[in-house]
């Protein structure tokens, strides 16, 4: 290739591309890979071009979700259009789809395992663009308060289920596991799945209510769910935890003014922050007892309790809780 062309695509593509995947995340479906190979009877580590493929695959679901929601940041730095444009990003995270298949296609397992790895793959990137069609029409403001929680499930279920799905699904896969385990461990990548999307909804929520409390300034807050009005789990817990006509009123303040939003993200966290924790630990605790009835091995399941765990724990401090009640409480008493 001509040194300057070599020197366009560097710039244009790869460099972006290495410089996002290198960014520390919580590698949660790697690490759910790695175990459901062993755990399927795999030796050593899981093939090199399987974990290269749901790394990639989940990378470029990343950048096209921050073009959608025009996301500020991504782990702790500006998001890859902020960086380099709008065209140049879509660009790339369609780029690393296709990779993510290459990948699979130029493994080296046999030819039989690469096709069932190439086919997971991609009814599951097909299920998760479906997913991503609700997550974007289906604001709050605009899908029937009885809908929500319907609404929200087909989200989670879809886009983050599924990738942790196809986590398991491929570790399985690459150690040719048998049908017991392909019954059983893929469904439980997509209930930790939905956990981890729970997880993920209401630590934004926090993160915003304390952006409130500690005056931070815009660029260091992600608010991309409220700021689009997106369904998230905290609304469904809501909907559940007071009158329709409250959380009608919450919806339809979103697109007001940035204050509005973070009062609402403020009062809605308020109502829901324990009562999600409490959701969240109960579906990972679940999740920890099916697994240890088909898993023998303890070194395994302590590896994947240590991932569930990381989902249980909020990100945020108790305190932001604490204190957000205790101005609640004030703001009543005057």
């Amino acid at each position: 290739m001509n040194p300057h062309v070599k020197e366009l695509l560097d710039r244009s593509l790869f460099e972006p591309m290495r410089d996002f995947k290198c960014r520390q995340g919580k590698r949660i479906r790697g690490s759910l890979l790695q175990i459901s190979y062993e755990m399927a009877g795999g030796i050593g580590n899981v093939p090199a071009s399987v974990s290269d493929a749901i790394e990639s695959l989940h990378a470029g679901s990343l950048v096209i979700d921050d073009v959608q929601d025009d996301s500020r940041s991504r782990r702790g730095q500006f998001t890859m259009h902020q960086s380099i444009g709008v065209p140049l990003a879509i660009n790339a995270g369609n780029w690393m789809y296709f990779h993510a298949l290459e990948c699979l296609s130029d493994s080296p397992l046999p030819a039989e395992i690469r096709a069932r790895l190439i086919e997971a793959m991609v009814r599951t990137a097909r299920r998760c663009h479906e997913g991503q069609a609700i997550d974007i029409h289906g604001r709050v403001d605009q899908v029937p308060i009885e809908h929500w929680e319907d609404t929200t499930s087909a989200i989670s279920l879809m886009k983050t289920g599924s990738l942790v799905e196809l986590a398991m699904r491929m570790g399985c896969i690459a150690a040719n596991a048998p049908d017991r385990l392909l019954s059983v461990l893929p469904v439980l990548g997509r209930r930790i799945g939905i956990a981890l999307q729970m997880r993920n909804d209401l630590d934004e929520l926090a993160s915003i209510a304390q952006w409130q409390r500690e005056n931070q300034s815009d660029d260091s807050i992600r608010d991309d769910d409220l700021r689009n009005a997106r369904m998230t789990w905290p609304w469904v817990w809501a909907s559940q935890r007071t009158g329709h006509a409250q959380c009608r009123e919450w919806a339809m303040r979103l697109d007001r003014s940035p204050q509005d939003r973070w009062e609402v993200a403020q009062e809605l966290f308020q109502l829901v922050g324990q009562h999600g924790d409490q959701i969240i630990g109960a579906l990972v605790s679940e999740q920890l007892r099916l697994l240890a009835e088909h898993v023998i091995d303890r070194r395994l399941l302590d590896g994947i309790g240590e991932i569930l765990r990381t989902i249980e724990r909020p990100s945020w401090p108790i305190a932001v809780l604490g204190g957000i009640h205790a101005e609640h409480t004030s703001e009543v008493a005057r």
